[in-house]
């Protein structure tokens, strides 16, 4: 069937005692890898529903609402009267069009607007969780932090989650619904595809972030160390200026330069970057890149 591309109209409504059930059920549904169940207990919900523990100065649940029927919750925890982490869950059925920037952004102007003592909303989104991570920054989220080895993981191990927030400034400036304006990298990563012109670099993984205009790029590759490049996209076109360290057997040096990137979306959806660049030791080349696509 055709993907539905139709703008969700999302509402949200306070959560009620009768919506216990399908919350403690949606918890465990909606739960993956990388984003924990809560733990809900339906009874045990439905008597704080029914206490007003989930309406409260410190404690706020929503009931999603996505084209007129119930699609998931969110939650809103207050610690301290100045900052608030808002924990969201949508169904699977209905993530993927645009839902969550929603949801955030009807969270903002009512807990902004409801608590003038706020200064920030914020959330945080396992380090693989790509989908989040840009669900975060649509909204106007910004991300301001990395929690090393802050997710206890199936395995034993632990993997980092990214901070986000949207501040009272924000909020007020209009930052969460500003509108969309072309390319959104945030969270993308993108490999080699092909090489046009000039060295080939083996291994090549570019990963971005994006605020606003303003991009930056952190690469590897075979012989390239520690490299990031920065830039303003305008359009499809992003101009940049890029530093690594090159490894040539013994020898290692730090090499900068600039490039000029064009952006286009291929009918499987996915980006791919034309990217044409030159050093400042009077190497040059051409390169064509594609947006990786991970399983989770």
């Amino acid at each position: 069937m055709p993907a539905d591309n139709r703008r969700p109209e999302v509402h949200l409504r306070v959560l009620v005692p009768e919506d216990a059930g399908w919350v403690a059920t949606m918890d465990r549904k909606s739960a993956t890898s990388m984003a924990r169940p809560i733990g809900f207990v339906e009874d045990r919900l439905h008597e704080e529903l029914e206490a007003g523990a989930w309406a409260n100065d410190t404690r706020f649940g929503w009931a999603i609402i996505i084209d007129g029927a119930t699609a998931g919750f969110a939650l809103v925890v207050d610690g301290d009267g100045r900052d608030a982490e808002v924990l969201l869950r949508i169904g699977p059925k209905a993530r993927g069009r645009g839902a969550g920037r929603e949801v955030l952004r009807h969270l903002a102007d009512h807990h902004f607007s409801a608590s003038p003592e706020l200064l920030r909303l914020t959330g945080r989104a396992h380090e693989h969780n790509v989908p989040m991570q840009r669900v975060f920054n649509a909204a106007g989220f910004r991300m301001e932090a990395r929690y090393r080895d802050s997710f206890p993981q199936g395995d034993g191990t632990a993997a980092s989650e990214w901070g986000y927030a949207l501040t009272r400034a924000d909020w007020e400036a209009g930052r969460h619904r500003s509108p969309e304006s072309g390319y959104d990298l945030h969270g993308l990563s993108f490999e080699l595809e092909e090489t046009i012109e000039g060295a080939e670099p083996t291994g090549l993984l570019v990963k971005f972030l994006q605020e606003g205009r303003r991009v930056i790029g952190r690469y590897t590759a075979d012989h390239q160390l520690d490299g990031e490049a920065a830039g303003i996209l305008s359009g499809d076109v992003l101009r940049y200026r890029f530093v690594h360290t090159a490894e040539d057997g013994t020898h290692v040096e730090e090499v900068l330069g600039r490039g000029r990137a064009r952006l286009q979306r291929r009918e499987d959806g996915r980006l791919e970057i034309v990217d044409k660049w030159s050093d400042e030791r009077g190497a040059h080349g051409q390169q064509v890149l594609l947006q990786r696509v991970t399983g989770g």
